[in-house]
């Protein structure tokens, strides 16, 4: 049932990102700025922790964690890849120290459709980016131990 309610999105986003200028048949992608490669540039949480211990805090996981990265390719045909090491759980410790530990590197893939100026991402789940130029944020909202927002940059 997911595998069907995915692709009658991926349909309807099809059929609403073409147009036609003239009623001659051309058609023009829409989000075309969104293809590309993007790289993962922050990893947001609530209040600013020292995962690595160094005596610095930072609200940027990638700030305190290297095994943290992901590249995001998005294509023309409307599909998308995603190489990453996640965030596998956030565990508090005492004060602003918490243990971060990643996942190992996961590959994942779907198709993509613009809705009114937002990237959505279908595959395993549905994620939606707000996009300002230059940077995709996809805002999780969530606080210690979870995560407030991802953020990408176009390479």
């Amino acid at each position: 049932m997911k595998g069907i309610i995915s692709m009658a999105f991926v349909v309807f986003v099809f059929l609403c990102s073409c147009s036609s200028d003239d009623g001659g048949g051309s058609t023009e992608l829409q989000g075309e700025e969104f293809i590309g490669t993007w790289e993962l540039t922050a990893i947001n949480v609530s209040s600013a922790i020292d995962a690595n211990n160094d005596g610095n805090t930072s609200t940027n996981l990638l700030d305190e964690v290297n095994c943290l990265q992901e590249t995001l390719m998005i294509d023309r045909t409307l599909m998308w890849t995603s190489n990453a090491v996640n965030v596998q759980l956030i565990t508090s410790i005492t004060g602003n120290l918490y243990n971060v530990s990643c996942t190992d590197s996961q590959a994942t893939s779907g198709n993509w459709g613009d809705d009114n100026g937002q990237l959505v991402l279908v595959g395993d789940t549905t994620r939606r980016f707000s996009f300002n130029g230059t940077l995709l944020t996809e805002t999780i909202g969530n606080d210690l131990p979870g995560i407030q927002s991802f953020v990408y940059e176009k390479q």
